[in-house]
């Protein structure tokens, strides 16, 4: 649209954007999710990424962040980042300040 801005969050620092999780009925763990992917100066189309693939993104270097459509195409709000956290050999991913025994971010269900 003429005359609005994208937010400073938009433009660059961020790379991934999740906006909806589905969880495994038992046990809690994170399933599949539902992002956008920064391609260049611009956001892909809505993608399904499992959990593995968010693990490895993250691992990479990735910056990866929970946030919902804002009303402007293309820009977000953004919630929080999303962290791994390792222990014992168990592997969970969170949003906050404190890592939970199973993954615990704090997304819509889809």
């Amino acid at each position: 649209m003429r005359g609005e801005k994208v937010s400073r969050i938009a433009r660059k620092e961020i790379d991934l954007v999740v906006i909806a999780a589905r969880y495994q009925r038992e046990g809690g763990s994170l399933l599949i999710t539902q992002g956008y992917e920064r391609r260049g100066p611009v956001w892909g189309d809505v993608q399904l990424l499992t959990r593995e693939s968010l693990i490895e993104k993250i691992a990479q270097g990735k910056r990866v962040v929970i946030g919902r459509l804002a009303e402007l195409q293309g820009d977000f709000e953004v919630i929080g980042p999303v962290h791994v956290h390792k222990q014992n050999g168990n592997v969970t991913l969170y949003s906050g300040d404190t890592p939970f025994d199973t993954d615990k971010l704090e997304l819509p269900l889809f």
